[in-house]
């Protein structure tokens, strides 16, 4: 039956390359970084538990990424910002590339997920019968 099951990796390895796709995306509209040292520095990685299970998602890339997210640095922190921006005391705004994209990305990726571990329960019920049908028949597995 594994052979049959639905595998989760795969799709959270696809899942994780369509995200930074996404946010390469939106740093290029967002006009994010005139070096590209940002778009570069997008990297994932799926990390598996030793059972072969997979444990978790990473995402690397500049740290500095954060706060353009943000419109902070230099001065400029989530305190004060806003009021900076109204006396005209600095030109940063937040350039929503990573936030608000992650969490869009997330909700997809656990409405995937729920779809993909329902669909691998049902085939697991069905040949859970299957197996009780052919031993109730006096078959052996």
């Amino acid at each position: 039956m594994n052979d049959e099951v639905l595998a989760l990796g795969p799709t959270v390895q696809a899942w994780a390359d369509i995200v930074i796709k996404e946010w390469d995306k939106k740093a290029v509209a967002l006009r994010i970084g005139s070096t590209g040292a940002l778009v570069r520095s997008f990297v994932n990685h799926v990390l598996w538990n030793a059972g072969g299970d997979m444990q978790k998602v990473e995402f690397v890339f500049e740290y500095y990424g954060k706060f353009v997210d943000m419109g902070v640095g230099r001065g400029v922190n989530l305190g004060n910002r806003d009021a900076r921006i109204g006396a005209g005391l600095t030109s940063r705004r937040p350039k929503p590339w990573f936030t608000a994209t992650f969490y869009k990305e997330v909700a997809k990726l656990r409405y995937i997920l729920s779809e993909r571990t329902a669909g691998n329960i049902q085939l697991m019920i069905v040949r859970n019968i299957e197996d009780a049908a052919d031993l109730g028949q006096g078959r052996t597995l």
